[in-house]
């Protein structure tokens, strides 16, 4: 057979391969890479399942649930905790998704986690407008982890259901109860103002160090934002120091005592924007 028209079959056979691989949608290609993280194992994969979970779930959602849809991630690297996340809204009350998961969990083997004094979501410094609750679980051979995230919007319940493998179970389980690993229970519990929007974003502690970052949406000045949480801090026992008032920033030092050791805290309300601020909480023991 002459070369040109091998050549020429060859590419007959290639667009026809072609042809019949499922095109994916830019909509589509977008989100999985989106949803891929980077530091993840060259090997992983990221799919994404619109308004369905997935079909190896195990368990079965509160009925009713409307499902906004999955991400799953998989790869053959054991050490990975791939696994699936899944996103859907229901009638059911935050209380009543915890009651429907206990029971439709324990008979295929999974368990409450261990949890700290403060429950899964230890509460401690500013407190979110928008409470996130739920239960955590675990499992073992295979060993996994199970988290659940409800958040009350108007008369829905948000629900973020997450499994994944736990390569790292039983170091897990040892520390789950050890408050030195909760730092933010250390910091007082501060309520949000009436009307304004609080998100926590992060923070960490060592030793007797502690510190914790908000956002804060309010119609409030800085100076009546700074004065509801400052009023909160002294019903705590918290003494106030120091405080400073300079360009579009409120810092203020303060003492207390802690299990019998004196401290210092640290409260800072910064303006980054008509209504719009940023806060920190801290404290740290005396040597």
């Amino acid at each position: 057979m002459p070369s040109k028209l091998l050549a020429l079959l060859g590419a007959l056979a290639l667009s026809t391969s072609l042809a019949q691989t499922p095109a994916v949608s830019p909509e589509r290609e977008l989100l999985q890479r989106a949803v891929t993280p980077l530091w993840g194992p060259a090997s992983l994969r990221s799919s994404v399942l619109v308004g369905q979970p997935p079909a190896d779930l195990g368990f079965a959602l509160p009925q009713g649930s409307r499902v906004i849809g999955s991400v799953v991630t998989e790869t053959p690297d054991p050490a990975y905790p791939a696994g699936v996340t899944v996103y859907f809204d229901t009638a059911l009350t935050p209380e009543q998704v915890d009651a429907h998961f206990a029971r439709v969990l324990a008979p295929v083997g999974w368990k409450v986690f261990p949890l700290p004094a403060g429950g899964p979501y230890p509460e401690g410094g500013f407190l979110p407008s928008t409470p996130v609750g739920g239960r955590p679980y675990y499992r073992q051979n295979p060993d996994q982890q199970l988290s659940i995230q409800t958040r009350r919007v108007g008369g829905i319940t948000q629900v973020t259901l997450g499994r994944q493998r736990a390569p790292d179970l039983a170091q897990t389980l040892r520390y789950a109860q050890d408050e030195r690993f909760n730092p933010a229970q250390l910091l007082p519990k501060l309520m949000p103002p009436a009307g304004a929007t609080v998100s926590p974003r992060g923070g960490g502690g060592s030793g007797d160090n502690v510190t914790q970052y908000a956002g804060i949406e309010s119609t409030l000045s800085r100076s009546a934002l700074f004065d509801h949480y400052a009023n909160q801090l002294r019903q705590g026992g918290w003494t106030l120091r120091n405080r400073a008032d300079a360009g579009t920033l409120s810092s203020s030092l303060w003492s207390f005592t802690q299990d019998g050791k004196e401290r210092i805290g640290l409260l800072l309300i910064g303006e980054a924007g008509k209504g719009q601020y940023r806060a920190t909480l801290g404290l740290q023991g005396l040597e």
